[in-house]
């Protein structure tokens, strides 16, 4: 038997209270600006348009356009100059969030900035002409999106969104629909718009959808782009959720190196370099996520000497695979954007370079998590390899252009430092900054990751001590998910 979502459309039973509290199913009470709810749990209390507000802003009744035929332009000069895909269910109010997914929102559902003909707009993209489930699962992302800036769009994103759900759990009952593209890849969109247009955690459970998917296709070895998407959001969740990957292993390592079918130079300016010393990376992340879940057992509460022995030996490991990166990402300096040089830096080698920053701040992020899984609750004065990775960080953070969506690979070791700092009202302005600005430049974000730390960084003012910021994320109700 194929598997089956979990996840029921939305009830749309509350009709007058605010986003969050209507996503939840909770009672709110419609206290304008903010609702007690939000202000108590630190959420983005956000409200609809009332029926009037919402007659004056739409359109005239949405008409379908029949078959909408969608041109996708590759760089010019590329070989194959373009494609069309036909999507029949397309209706007038459909077309820009289409547009929006494809123009946008394929270049940074995994590395930012990537170009056009990225497998998501190559290979996915067309597939929705016979998905409906895909279909909406674009739209749905897309028009979430877009409300982040312009909140009439949020509707539609709800609209979509249901449909999507609807679409999917009725695709799964056709055993040969559940193994194809189209069916995962509107599985892990629905994850991602949960995760940047949601405040609750049902990314967690199409994350866990889309594991059942790929377990049922046959597993990962069978790699392609989707699957290595699917890598990242898990490994990422992994560190967030203390729980391990959802599928175990080093899948994606041993994927890649037996025939993957994913493209080799993907993003376009990343010649391996980056990808596969990333993809090594992730072992390690997912060696710390496995031992951050014992530390919260019993077992590893009562024995620290135990989590330390274990620690020691992946930090020795860390170091010594870092130590052995290529110089040009290990000794990279901060000032390489100011650099002089006898010919300037494509745009290519420029997100190159972003790219081996964003990596430099996920290890010091790693190390900081590795030290706070020895020491949650501060007992001991800081090691001064925190203190020096959280140099590192946020000198990385400072340097870093605004605007361009690269913020997105640095938010894990934002986190991290907010983790480790203690009464640092500078640092916390830099890290609420950073992890805040322009939240509409990239479809990920850290909104919930700063609510965390907010409240975390409020409860050690207040009583003078470190907390561990996991146990204050359990004590929330929240389920944080930062992208690596």
């Amino acid at each position: 038997m194929p598997p089956r979502l979990g996840v029921k459309p939305p009830s749309t039973r509350s009709k007058t209270g605010c986003v969050p509290c209507r996503k939840r199913k909770v009672k709110c009470d419609e206290e304008k600006p903010h609702c007690a709810r939000c202000v108590r749990l630190f959420l983005r209390c956000a409200w609809l348009p009332t029926a009037k507000e919402e007659t004056a802003i739409q359109h005239p009744p949405s008409a379908s356009i029949g078959p909408l035929a969608i041109t996708l332009t590759k760089h010019p000069g590329s070989a194959t100059d373009l494609f069309i895909s036909e999507f029949p269910a397309a209706t007038t109010f459909s077309v820009p969030y289409l547009k929006h997914f494809i123009s946008f929102c394929t270049k940074f559902l995994t590395y930012p900035n990537d170009a056009e003909q990225n497998p998501f707009q190559r290979d996915l993209v067309p597939l929705a002409s016979q998905s409906l489930a895909l279909y909406h699962a674009m739209a749905a992302l897309a028009a979430g999106h877009m409300a982040r800036g312009q909140p009439r769009h949020t509707m539609a994103a709800m609209r979509h969104y249901t449909r999507a759900l609807k679409a999917l759990n009725d695709t799964l009952s056709d055993t040969h629909a559940a193994k194809s593209n189209a069916v995962l890849g509107a599985c892990l969109l629905l994850c991602v718009y949960e995760i940047s247009h949601s405040d609750e955690s049902l990314w967690l459970r199409h994350l866990q959808g889309a594991r059942d998917l790929i377990l049922y296709r046959g597993g990962p070895l069978d790699q392609n782009f989707l699957v290595r998407f699917f890598s990242l959001l898990d490994v990422s969740a992994s560190l967030l959720t203390s729980q391990g990957t959802l599928i175990p292993g080093n899948y994606w390592l041993e994927s890649s190196s037996s025939g993957s079918s994913a493209p080799r130079n993907w993003p376009y300016y990343d010649d391996g370099v980056m990808v596969d010393n990333f993809h090594a990376l992730m072992a390690y992340m997912a060696q710390l996520s496995n031992l951050s879940k014992l530390s919260m057992t019993a077992a590893g509460k009562n024995d620290p000497d135990m989590i330390r022995h274990l620690a020691d030996d992946i930090h020795t490991e860390l170091l010594t695979w870092w130590d052995a990166r290529p110089p040009e990402i290990r000794h990279q300096s901060n000032s390489w954007r100011t650099m002089p040089r006898a010919r300037p830096l494509t745009v290519a080698q420029k997100l190159e370079e972003e790219s081996f920053s964003s990596t430099r701040s996920v290890v010091n992020g790693c190390i900081i998590y590795l030290h706070h899984i020895v020491d949650p609750l501060g007992r001991h004065p800081q090691e001064q390899e925190v203190a020096d990775a959280i140099k590192v960080i946020l000198d990385i953070v400072r340097e870093t252009p605004e605007g361009h969506g690269l913020e997105m690979g640095l938010f894990f070791g934002l986190f991290m430092t907010g983790v480790a700092i203690f009464d640092d009202p500078d640092s916390e302005d830099l890290i609420r900054g950073k992890m805040t600005s322009r939240r509409n430049i990239t479809i990920y974000h850290a909104d919930n990751g700063v609510v965390l730390l907010e409240a975390l960084w409020r409860k050690q003012r207040e009583d003078g001590r470190k907390y561990d910021w996991r146990e204050v994320q359990k004590e929330m109700g929240l389920q944080v998910f930062i992208l690596t």
